[in-house]
This record gives C-alpha cells, sequence and structure tokens, in this order.
C-alpha cells in the first residue's frame, strides 16, 4: 500500500514534468500561430497588389477607349510624330492640346500620375486596305488612313498603387484633301 507522503512525493514530481510539458506546448502554439499569421498578412498584400494592377489597367484602358472613342481627338494636320496631349497639359512636348476625355474617368487620387496621349506615327496611306479592288470600290481614291498610336499611363508605384501602360494602335479614314 502507498503511504501518504509517497502520494505527495509523486504528485510535486508529476506537477514539474505537467508545467513543462505546458510550456512546450505553448510555446509551440506561439510558433504556429506567428507563422499562420505572417503567411496571412503577405497574402492580403499580394491580393492588394493584384487589385491596384486590375484597378491601373482598367483605369488605362478606359482612357484608350474614351480616346479613341472620339474622332474629334484626332489631329490629321500634323507630319509623322505630332503629339496630342489632354486640354490643359503643360507637356512642352506637346504640339497640341486637344484631346478631351470625361472627367469621371481621369478621376484618380492625388499620389497617382496619370499621363495619355497620341502621336502621329506615320504619313497618309493610300489606297485604303479594303477587301475590294480599289477600282470597284467607287469611293476608295477620295480617302487615306492616318495612324496614330495612343499611350495611357497610370503611375501610382510611389503611393503604393499600381503601374501601367496601354498603348493602341488606330487608323483613321480621312478624306483625300485633309492633310
Amino acid at each position: 500500500m502507498i503511504s501518504i507522503k509517497q502520494v505527495s512525493q509523486l504528485q510535486n514530481h508529476q506537477q514539474g514534468a505537467v508545467l513543462i510539458f505546458a510550456l512546450l506546448i505553448m510555446l509551440l502554439t506561439g510558433i504556429i500561430s506567428s507563422t499562420v499569421m505572417r503567411t496571412g498578412i503577405l497574402e492580403v498584400k499580394m491580393v492588394s497588389n493584384s487589385q491596384f494592377k486590375e484597378e491601373a489597367f482598367q483605369t488605362t484602358d478606359a482612357i484608350l477607349n474614351a480616346v479613341t472613342a472620339n474622332q474629334a481627338n484626332f489631329v490629321v494636320a500634323g507630319d509623322v510624330g505630332f503629339k496630342v496631349c489632354p486640354l490643359g497639359a503643360s507637356d512642352t512636348s506637346c504640339n497640341s492640346t486637344s484631346i478631351s476625355v470625361p472627367t469621371e474617368i481621369t478621376g484618380v487620387p492625388s499620389t497617382v500620375n496619370l499621363n495619355y496621349y497620341m502621336v502621329r506615327k506615320g504619313p497618309l496611306l493610300s489606297p485604303l486596305p479594303i477587301r475590294q479592288q480599289a477600282s470597284t470600290a467607287s469611293s476608295a481614291s477620295s480617302f487615306n488612313i492616318a495612324t496614330f498610336e495612343v499611350v495611357a499611363e497610370y503611375d501610382g508605384r510611389e503611393a503604393g498603387f499600381g503601374h501601367q501602360v496601354v498603348y493602341q494602335g488606330v487608323g483613321i479614314k480621312v478624306a483625300s484633301s485633309a492633310q
């Protein structure tokens, strides 16, 4: 039979072992929870970066669509390299400032640099690249094609936002008498 003194000694030894075991379990739990939190924070940053990049692309694409939707934005009077910028632009490399885009498209945070313009890329092309022969298309000889490159850049890198540059080529049909 076990005496009370022996039971008390056994309890004292067991309590110390349980304490060490409990501390080890708590240490492992802390390490695992810390790793899970770091992984979660990293995933949130990755999702945010993806969201900012998509937002930057959507904005630049909307600007390109707005510019190309309005044929009045295309200035055919200039030669190759003629650069057309937005209304009110202060860029000294611009030959004209006549691009009109709705303000709801260009409304970006003040920390984002939004730049868009178009450049005349080639001389007037004639005859028109049509599916019919020029001799069967009665008005084909009355028109030329002016080619442009439209560029939109969204730069929010300093504020932690996305960065995107999108280029689009455009051909505009113009009457042969217009230069």
